[in-house]
């Protein structure tokens, strides 16, 4: 039975991030700069219309997801890192549905 989209969308996830863990150092973890690397190289357009590509944003990402504070995000850290991601996209999904509805109805 082939895979369902969401279940292709999953792997995609874990051969991303393990591509991104294997550029150096520990090849189960994310540095700084591999967790930059991938969110930049794998999410450009969400990065630059939220004005997430600020380092700043990254490196307080990146110490927020890091619970046992090694300086390195193993996997688990990297989903609480997607949570943030996928509830950032959830609003931008609404904003548009609002802009559309509201321009369909002219409400503003």
């Amino acid at each position: 039975m082939p895979h369902t989209p969401v279940e292709e969308s999953l792997f995609s996830i874990i051969r991303c991030y393990h591509r991104y863990a294997a550029r150096e150092g520990d090849v189960e973890t994310l540095s700084l700069e591999e967790l930059k690397a991938l969110l930049m190289d794998n999410v450009p357009c969400f990065m630059e219309s939220l004005g997430r590509k600020d380092p700043y944003y990254i490196a307080e990402l990146f110490r927020a997801a890091d619970k046992n504070k090694d300086n390195q995000i193993c996997f688990n850290e990297f989903l609480f890192i997607l949570g943030k991601l996928v509830k950032d996209y959830h609003l931008q999904y609404h904003r548009q549905l609002c802009a559309c509805y509201s321009d369909q109805h002219s409400l503003y």
